[in-house]
């Protein structure tokens, strides 16, 4: 293995690994501990922090992606090249989505849309969390 291929696969991990890492955060202790402990107001909380937590998102996926790509161009785009290529860029297109469309349309509809709102948002995070979790996994087969 090269010093290019070595410091590619460090970004993408740290990348990919930083935004799973997130993500399971926010979805599994975050969120959850922001109603328990704040009831109705840990909604504004989450609406506050949603934003930011896409944009994160964009910009670790982002970097993933671009190291993944840079690999590559380094050793052919293989099986698993190709997997977290597109994985992570499937991954940066729904955090996209959400920040772009999602949350403006969340902050329109106000708390009467919550419900159905909240839902699209979790199946939306659920596919992140996958893709990314798959992103890593197939990079350690490069």
């Amino acid at each position: 293995m090269t010093v290019t291929v070595a410091a590619l696969s460090f970004v993408v991990d740290v990348a990919l690994g930083s935004w799973l890492g997130v993500m399971a955060f926010f979805s599994f202790v975050g969120a959850p501990r922001a109603f328990a402990v704040f009831e109705d107001e840990g909604g504004r909380y989450v609406n506050d922090v949603f934003p930011r937590y896409y944009r994160l998102g964009v910009a670790l996926g982002a970097v993933g992606f671009v190291a993944a790509v840079g690999l590559g161009l380094v050793v052919g785009f293989s099986g698993p090249v190709l997997v977290v290529v597109a994985a992570a860029a499937l991954a940066v297109v729904l955090a996209g989505y959400s920040v772009g469309v999602l949350v403006p349309r969340m902050d329109a509809a106000g708390d009467d849309s919550f419900e159905r709102f909240h839902a699209l948002s979790v199946r939306l995070n659920g596919l992140m969390l996958l893709a990314v979790m798959v992103a890593l996994i197939a990079s350690h087969a490069v």
